[in-house]
């Protein structure tokens, strides 16, 4: 079984897990690997998706830390617009525009915010179903076995 099959099957069983429950999901996704697979092969192929599934869980990992990647640019980006903004509108001639820029900034800065924290819960849940199918592999190894 090829490395996109695998990947294949591992991504059926994210959206079906998602979308329709853990016991179908896991039905579907062991039948889709043993139809693709031959009997011969399908040790090697619970390997794979073991291997796989844990490269997976690595590389979520590094991402799981919200200060790493563009949105902490955009945040302290934001920050430095709010205190400039602040600074505009100490200054009379300039208060409109300080008011217009702090509040869009403000805004802005929630919805970086919110996607920051919703990215971060979503890379939660994927961990918990990539944790899942591991146990799904090497409890069909062991019965295999």
């Amino acid at each position: 079984m090829s490395k996109e099959s695998v990947d294949e099957a591992i991504s059926m069983y994210i959206e079906e897990r998602m979308a329709k429950g853990k016991e179908l999901a896991i039905t579907h996704f062991l039948a889709s690997l043993y139809l693709k697979e031959h009997s011969e092969g399908i040790i090697e192929c619970m390997r794979r998706v073991r291997g796989l599934t844990r490269y997976y869980i690595d590389l979520t990992k590094v991402m799981l830390n919200p200060f790493k990647g563009p949105e902490v640019a955009w945040l302290f980006s934001m920050l430095f617009i709010a205190v400039y903004a602040c600074f505009l509108i100490s200054v009379d001639e300039q208060r409109p525009l300080g008011i217009a820029l702090l509040s869009g900034t403000l805004v802005n800065g929630a919805y970086l915010v919110r996607n920051m924290t919703k990215k971060w819960c979503d890379l939660h849940v994927m961990l918990a179903i990539y944790d899942e199918i591991v146990q799904i592999a090497d409890h069909e190894l062991e019965g295999l076995a």
